[in-house]
């Protein structure tokens, strides 16, 4: 073969490997995409707080905005936001979004449009004690609702509100028409949801299937042609489903499954961008817990980085702090204050006047540091617990295990019957006000912690809405926090979700499931 023949048979042949990649990942329409969920009881998204109803109910209706890859808000039917105060939203929606039409309401081309007067309908129909909405607590710092015209809204809150788009606030209020509640009644739209939103209901059979066919007037045509939602109550059997290829996407994978998935090529893994919070905390007004010597030397008494790595591998982050990754106020800097140092520990005991007796544990005036840490029946927690548990014998402390059901678990914490135990799991943005904010003690605060410093800031944190400013107090609120040692931070546990490979551009659920989005447009390869 000459030079030239062989440098244009080279040429063709690169030609083709990139005309098949671009093949490969051009977004392609149709097909069924099939889903497995735990469970959906309603499909009226005003009484329902269920993640696995609302994965469901985020393809049928709207929100004002969707919860984005970072955690963030996005615009969703609200193109566009502005706080011209602190206590003064506006929101803008688009124009062309209608209502599901060929249904008992809304006969085939006869909808209309979705307007402003919907948003604060949806919205004072949560806020109405009749509906008996569990939103309502979570809105209830909304004063009022204006319809500035027919594409702009203003919301008003009672005081600043930092949190309001959130997931488990407006990104989590579903816009829905007058009309069909009016029509239906309660109990009819429950089971024939009519909404705006990308995908509308073609039938829902309890305890088996919700079968939804794409919205061909959405404002972004979703790919999918049809999403099949099946209703598998336990996630080893959904994960045996997938394997097997009867669904595309198991939305929640046990832990014990995940590295044995993660050699599988058939499938992705998705990881949550944010990690659940797992700490010890401890009661800082139980003895020996009150002293601060004491609650620093069991945080440098114990490997945490090693007891993590074995119990989670890759499935967990190690935690320095109560705030996680993803979340304003993560500070991967307070990992300079939590050591591991057996000796250092040794000596702060000491200093705090415990010293070896005769059997070698420690004790003072002749009764024994005691440490019992009470933990939920969940085995992770209890594989960790039982490690630092062994390393604190280990250094003469009388350390052991108390396993309770969560009911009993979480009245000790509340009642202060718990020294030291696994902690709340505060996650998300109001996170630090809940666990550590003195008005929350005997409630969320189980430390029994008070500290004015840090009550002030935290007031402050809740009405700041600059998020860069906020971010500021939150990190001096969190430090002030760990410096005390109310908690010894242990780990992030990411959740995780499981997708054929054939399924492209998906996101995984963070309160709202995106099939599509400003930032996302699910489609099936071949």
């Amino acid at each position: 073969m000459g030079r030239k023949r062989l440098i244009g048979f080279v040429l063709v042949v690169l030609l083709a490997v990139f005309a098949g990649t671009v093949l490969a990942a051009t977004p392609r329409e149709g097909g069924t995409l099939q889903i497995a969920v735990k469970s959906v009881g309603t499909l009226d998204p005003h009484l329902t707080a269920s993640d696995f109803d609302f994965y469901v109910l985020s393809q049928v209706f709207d929100t004002l905005v969707a919860t984005g890859r970072e955690g963030k808000p996005i615009p969703r039917l609200a193109a566009k936001w502005e706080n011209p105060d602190d206590l003064t939203w506006v929101f803008y929606l688009r124009e062309g979004v209608y209502w599901h039409d060929g249904n008992a309401v809304f006969p085939k081309g006869q909808s209309r449009q979705v307007v402003a007067d919907d948003v604060k309908y949806s919205i004072d129909r949560v806020l109405n004690p009749e509906t008996k909405s569990p939103f309502l607590g979570a809105l209830s710092n909304i004063d009022r609702v204006e319809v500035i015209d027919d594409f702009t809204v203003k919301i008003v809150t009672k005081s600043p509100d930092p949190f309001l788009l959130d997931t488990i606030r407006l990104a989590g209020i579903a816009i829905v028409p007058r009309e069909a509640v009016e029509k239906l009644g309660s109990a009819g739209f429950a089971r024939e949801p009519v909404g705006s939103g990308p995908f509308k209901l073609v039938k829902f059979v309890p305890d088996d299937q919700v079968v939804l066919e794409r919205n061909e007037s959405y404002w972004k045509t979703p790919l999918v042609q049809r999403v099949v939602f099946k209703i598998i109550p336990d996630d080893i059997v959904a994960v045996m489903a997938l394997e097997a290829g009867d669904v595309h996407v198991s939305l929640s994978v046990p832990p014990n499954e995940v590295d044995r998935l993660r050699g599988d090529q058939r499938i992705k893994l998705y990881r949550s961008a944010q990690g659940w919070y797992r700490g010890l905390g401890f009661n800082v007004q139980t003895p020996p817990f009150d002293e601060l010597k004491v609650r620093k030397a069991l945080a440098m008494a114990v490997d945490i980085d090693s007891a993590v790595a074995n119990v989670f591998g890759e499935n967990a982050q190690r935690a320095y702090g109560q705030v996680g990754p993803g979340v304003i106020g993560y500070d991967p800097s307070l990992k300079e204050l939590w050591p591991y140092d057996p000796e250092g520990a040794l000596a702060l005991l000491a200093e705090a006047g415990f010293t070896p007796g005769s059997d070698g544990m420690l004790q003072r005036d002749g009764k024994k540091l005691t440490v019992e840490i009470k933990t939920m029946n969940e085995p992770a927690r209890i594989r960790i617990v039982t490690i630092i548990v062994t390393q604190l014998r280990e250094l003469g402390i009388d350390a052991s295990l108390a396993i309770q059901e969560v009911g009993t678990w979480a009245a000790d914490l509340q009642n202060g019957n718990s020294g030291l135990f696994m902690d709340f799991a505060y996650s998300g943005a109001t996170g630090l006000h809940a666990m550590f904010h003195s008005d929350n003690i005997g409630v969320s605060n189980a430390h029994f912690y008070s500290n004015p410093k840090v009550d002030e800031l935290l007031n402050r944190g809740s009405v700041t809405v600059n998020p860069e400013e906020r971010e500021v107090i939150w990190k001096e609120a969190q430090r002030l926090v760990m410096e005390d040692v109310v908690v010894i931070p242990l780990y992030f546990e990411f959740g995780y979700t499981a997708a054929d490979a054939r399924v492209n551009d998906f996101i995984p659920p963070q309160g709202n499931l995106n099939l599509v989005s400003e930032e996302n447009n699910v489609w099936l390869g071949r």
